[in-house]
């Protein structure tokens, strides 16, 4: 029976550079999360950091280059959901 491959540890993220060694386009990807900030306020603010870092985590990893795309896109997407989900919640609350 044969084993998983096993990745090694990802390097710690810098706080203060987190897009520090990415390309452009993993760069992009990474913030593209952030653009909750302009729909949604503090609460797509906190979203998008959140996706924000989790793409730069991903972005890091070995993945083939397309595997990574799709991952940070899905990222992005379930930030969005997520989102959606906690407007209707709270607009239902208020109503």
């Amino acid at each position: 029976m044969s084993q998983a491959p096993q990745l090694p540890p990802l390097a710690p993220l810098d706080k203060k550079k987190p897009f520090a060694g990415l390309t452009t386009w993993q760069k992009v990807l990474a913030a593209l999360p952030l653009a909750l900030i302009a729909v949604g306020g503090m609460i797509g603010g906190a979203l998008g950091a959140l996706a924000m870092l989790t793409n730069v985590k991903i972005a890091r990893t070995q993945l083939s280059t397309p595997v990574k795309v799709i991952a940070m896109l899905g990222v992005a997407l379930a930030a969005l959901i997520v989102y959606l989900a906690v407007a209707v919640a709270l607009f239902g609350a208020l109503n």
